[in-house]
Parts: structure tokens; C-alpha cells; sequence
């Protein structure tokens, strides 16, 4: 089992990617979308993965909703870093792990450029469903409202 580890930049969000795949077999994925455009983020996941999620001080935590409000990002409130992505899923929360946010780990693969805008939510929750990290742990603290 591989453990790649990445955090925001003062270090209140960190975040653990267990998963079987390498870093030579992650494939970071960048949307392109008008959030990641702007954050130039790019994505990596492995739906037999885990993602373990902790927050020192949630206070100082951003969760950000936008668009079809079909996922919550992740987003330290006091560096300003966005570190993941959660969807809920036919009630399993799944997630993607910014690429950026990963502390030494570094991708052998190119990004592979994908554009989801025209997906609709049931496509969207589908494609997540399959490809996103399968396993996801978050804190007590940590209130991701995703309605009924």
C-alpha cells in the first residue's frame, strides 16, 4: 500500500491518499472548469483508494460549493489552498486529492486534460461514482451539508 501525503501550505488541512497505484501509474486529470482554471488545479484518484482527511482547526476551514452543488471543496481558510474535492454518492462520500497539494510526490504521467461541462448530474455523479477515490474519512468536525 502506497501513502502519498499532501496538506495545505500552512498545514490545517492534510490529507492521506492510501491507495495500490504508484505515483508512476497516477494520472493527474485537469478540468476544465472555471474553478480549477483558476486554482490550476489538477486531480488525481484511484476508486479502490482511500482518502483519510484531517483539519487541525476547522474554524480556519473553507468549504466551497458552485455550479450543479454536486461536490464540496476543500479549502484552507487561512493559507488559502485548496486540497480536495468530496462528493456523496448514493450516500458514500467520494473524493479527488489535488496534485498540487501532494508533498513530495511528484507524477511521472502528463496531465491528462478532461472538460465536464456539459455532463448533467446524474453523468457527473456516474462518472464520480467510478472514478474517484472510493474511501473517504473526514473528521467529527468537518459539516458537509449535502442535503437530504
Amino acid at each position: 500500500m502506497n501513502e502519498l501525503w499532501g496538506s495545505c501550505h500552512c498545514g490545517n488541512v492534510e490529507f492521506t491518499l492510501l491507495t495500490q497505484q504508484s505515483e508512476r501509474s497516477l494520472v493527474p486529470r485537469r478540468c476544465g472548469c472555471s474553478m480549477r482554471r483558476r486554482h490550476g488545479a489538477s486531480w488525481v484518484s484511484d476508486p479502490d483508494g482511500r482518502l483519510e482527511l484531517r483539519c487541525r482547526d476547522a474554524s480556519q476551514l473553507s468549504v466551497y460549493q458552485f455550479g450543479q452543488r454536486t461536490s464540496r471543496w476543500i479549502v484552507c481558510a487561512h493559507c488559502g489552498v485548496l486540497t480536495a474535492a468530496i462528493s456523496k454518492i448514493e450516500g458514500r462520500l467520494r473524493a479527488v486529492a489535488r496534485a498540487q497539494s501532494m508533498i513530495d510526490h511528484h507524477f511521472s504521467s502528463p496531465e491528462v486534460a478532461t472538460d465536464f461541462e456539459d455532463e448533467s448530474v446524474e453523468s457527473r455523479l456516474a462518472r464520480r461514482a467510478r472514478t474517484w477515490i472510493g474511501a473517504v474519512t473526514i473528521p467529527p468536525s468537518l459539516q458537509l451539508d449535502f442535503g437530504p
